[in-house]
């Protein structure tokens, strides 16, 4: 099993202002289309709005993602989220993180960070050559055990 964490604000679309503002979600057309190119992953979210909406409503807010299933991570601070649900998910074998904040992620994270401009997201296209590199590996990149 393979799996993309995201990030709403800054990664599907533009960072700033209030959240309601952001719906619908921009750019999740363009995650879409680099999703829809390649087997299904799960899509985890780790944005800060697993705090303010119900869960329901967020997979409802990715929907139409060509993903094999959309899940959230728990509560706390990414990293340690993300950590916790790795722990918690044996059966991924590979991740991979999408967020516009890289500082969040120290240097021995055990997954790929793919940065993105807070105005542009993944709308922009060395981010996507990213992602696409990522989803295009033959086989699953092992997650580095020994940092769970």
């Amino acid at each position: 099993m393979r799996a993309i964490f995201i990030d709403f604000d800054g990664v599907v679309h533009p960072a700033g202002g209030p959240v309601s503002a952001c719906l619908p979600i921009e750019w999740l057309s363009d995650l879409d289309d680099i999703l829809s190119a390649h087997p299904p992953v799960r899509i985890v979210v780790h944005s800060s709005w697993r705090l303010t909406y119900p869960h329901e409503e967020i997979r409802e807010f990715l929907s139409g993602l060509s993903a094999l299933e959309i899940d959230i991570v728990g509560p706390g601070e990414k990293r340690e989220a993300i950590t916790a649900y790795l722990s918690a998910h044996p059966e991924i074998e590979s991740g991979l993180v999408i967020d516009d904040e890289p500082s969040e992620f120290l240097a021995e994270f055990p997954l790929q960070v793919v940065a993105c401009d807070p105005t542009t997201g993944i709308s922009c296209q060395p981010v996507q050559n990213e992602i696409t590199a990522w989803l295009n590996h033959v086989g699953p990149i092992p997650l580095d055990a020994e940092r769970l």
